[in-house]
């Protein structure tokens, strides 16, 4: 267990951390009956979160690949970019809505831009628009196509031990079509993902019956795949670390005995098979850098004869996470 976690929060705070992560949708009265104290306690320890920080927002993981999205990730180093125009760059990136997620980084890239896009034609636009703007300053850049993200419930937070339990977004490319009420109603809950059925119901102009129904049929479709927490990784005393690995003389054997060892790794949160110049990115919330240098390290003793070579990044900020184009912000 990370000591930091545990000079900071007791036991049923971390237990409440890991329910809200499992489903953030889960009534007061539901996690207190799971934690043993009142559903008002239950409010006030998630107002406490809130306000002080830890928690930065509620959101819906959405299956965007089930919708037919693609998600290329553009990875950016800069030269004779200061402050300000790192910053210029970013706040393009960040109001540009073929994005996804973009995380300000330390190591090889200085940025590195998710995109959601319904073909690889429209991703090569949002290259060319940001480099017509800005290629002075881009010394190199990497892409990949991301096949598919196994996210990993948060674990660490419990101490729990292996095997770690997990749900998929992606793997294969659908076709599911949403109707306007369905759109509609993941572009509110995508950041706003405890917002109450009522709230839905008065700010969408819909019965509560009619939201409740679609939500729970969005869920059984596994178009909203889980309801969870964002973390504020600094005020936490973590980081975030990715590891972009390269295969050699790879076969599904080695593979699965591969993902095997990195299932057993409290601290992973993402594994993401990628097209490009490398093959998987492996993502860590960490302590601190010495741990994820110390598991990578036995990842590559013990896998040396597939492991060709590996960067890696820490992740400094993540400035956006829209698990659907268009999604609307965090409510207040």
């Amino acid at each position: 267990m990370n000591k930091n976690l545990l000079s900071m929060f007791n036991k049923k705070d971390l237990k409440l951390l890991y329910e809200l992560d499992s489903d953030c949708r889960q009534s007061d009265a539901e996690l207190g009956r799971k934690l043993k104290i009142s559903k008002q306690a239950v409010r006030y320890r998630i107002e406490k979160l809130i306000k002080g920080d830890w928690i930065t927002t509620f959101v819906s993981v959405i299956d965007t690949y089930k919708l037919g999205y693609y998600k290329f990730k553009l990875y950016l180093s800069f030269t004779d970019a200061n402050k300000e125009k790192i910053r210029e760059i970013l706040n393009y990136l960040l109001k540009d809505p073929r994005t996804e997620w973009i995380a300000s980084c330390s190591g090889k890239w200085d940025i590195i831009a998710g995109h959601i896009v319904k073909t690889p034609y429209v991703f090569h636009q949002a290259i060319r628009d940001l480099e017509e703007k800005y290629s002075q300053y881009i010394s190199s850049k990497e892409i990949t196509i991301s096949l598919g993200v196994p996210h990993w419930k948060k674990e660490y937070l419990l101490d729990k031990k292996p095997p770690y339990s997990y749900y998929i977004q992606g793997g294969s490319l659908g076709n599911y079509e949403l109707d306007d009420t369905d759109e509609r109603i993941i572009k509110l809950i995508v950041n706003n993902a405890r917002m109450s059925l009522i709230e839905i119901a008065r700010r969408l102009k819909l019965s509560v019956r009619i939201v409740k129904y679609r939500l729970q049929k969005l869920k059984k479709d596994k178009i909203i795949l889980q309801q969870r927490i964002l973390f504020n990784f600094p005020r936490l005393n973590y980081i975030f670390c990715k590891a972009l690995i390269k295969f050699k003389n790879l076969n599904k054997e080695k593979y699965d005995k591969f993902m095997a060892a990195c299932s057993d790794q409290p601290n992973l949160v993402y594994t993401i098979d990628c097209i490009g110049s490398w093959d998987i990115e492996l993502d860590f919330e960490m302590h601190d850098f010495n741990s994820f240098h110390r598991v990578m390290l036995e990842l590559r003793d013990k896998f040396s004869d597939i492991i060709a070579h590996y960067d890696f990044v820490i992740v400094l900020s993540e400035d956006k996470l829209d698990y659907y184009p268009g999604a609307d912000p965090q409510y207040e």
